[in-house]
């Protein structure tokens, strides 16, 4: 099976303006001056590049809500995973996004436990407290499988960005979850091919080279295997898609492409959230609550 991702390394940097100060500028630099001249080395550059991932601390909400959590840790292919437990009853998951954390999860708790349900998140390899420095698809999928063969039944589960990537590519694989969120995902790894590469300020000869190296590597299909579109199409659980219209790192029509896809899938539409702070919104927060005690 295919392993890809280290487009999520961007897609957990800040909007736009601030993706591009996020990369060295000597890095950025140095792409546009070799690339073209030696796009097989600047190619397998971009390559490690794309694998990494960066942590990032918590807000004073999530570490306080951590607080209380039940710590533990699940072995999945010789990593420890960090697992975060609260509450009882059924089982909803979540699933965090590249460069993300297990802790995001925080304004959800407290509703959907007072509701009479199990929240457990995780730290995915190479994020919050599991150890590593570059992780793929297939390390986020083999994690919610051990959490779903360990901690399961899974009622439903709530992703974030490449989380909803990483879900349905597990679930398009067996993975059984009864109800499924996925808030601001991307639809195609090809637009997190091109958005890492304007981030890096990629020329069209080393984008070429990652491109053949990701389908030397998987599968030369590996534009459809890891889409969540394309995945989502195969599924038949209830879904709803939450994406905020002025989301700059991921465009709602991302989303949008995949609410279209995902068989009777519901669509909700928000705006002035951008990517993250729509995981601390009331408003959403109640609606992805009710949705999945529906």
């Amino acid at each position: 099976m295919p392993n890809v991702h280290a487009a999520g390394w961007m897609i957990s940097s800040a909007p736009m303006k601030k993706a591009r100060s996020a990369a060295p500028r000597s890095l950025r630099t140095a792409f546009h001056w070799l690339g073209p001249v030696f796009p097989g080395l600047m190619g397998g550059w971009s390559y490690r590049l794309w694998f990494r991932t960066r942590r990032h601390a918590g807000s004073a909400a999530e570490q306080s809500v951590a607080a209380y959590a039940e710590n533990l840790i699940l072995p999945v292919d010789g990593i420890p995973v960090a697992v975060y437990r609260w509450g009882a009853g059924p089982v909803i998951v979540f699933v965090h996004g590249w460069s993300g954390r297990a802790t995001q999860v925080a304004a959800f708790v407290e509703p959907l436990t007072t509701a009479g349900y199990c929240v457990i998140a995780f730290d995915a390899p190479a994020h919050g407290k599991t150890p590593g420095r570059r992780t793929n698809i297939l390390e986020f999928a083999a994690a919610i499988q051990a959490i779903a063969a360990t901690y399961g039944p899974l009622y439903g589960a709530i992703t974030h960005s490449f989380g909803g990537m990483a879900l349905a590519y597990a679930l398009h694989r067996g993975v059984a979850v009864g109800r499924v969120v996925c808030i601001g995902a991307p639809a195609r790894l090809e637009f997190l091919v091109e958005r890492f590469g304007r981030m890096l300020a990629l020329p069209e000869p080393v984008l070429t080279d990652l491109r053949r190296r990701l389908e030397k590597r998987f599968e030369a299909n590996v534009w459809e295997l890891m889409s969540t579109d394309s995945n989502a199409r195969t599924l038949t659980m209830p879904a709803l898609i939450v994406h905020d219209r002025d989301d700059r790192e991921v465009p709602w029509r991302q989303g949008k492409m995949i609410a279209g896809a995902w068989p009777g899938a519901q669509w909700l539409a928000t705006r002035g959230l951008g990517h993250r702070r729509i995981l601390r919104d009331e408003a959403t927060v109640k609606a992805v609550v009710d949705f999945l005690a529906s």
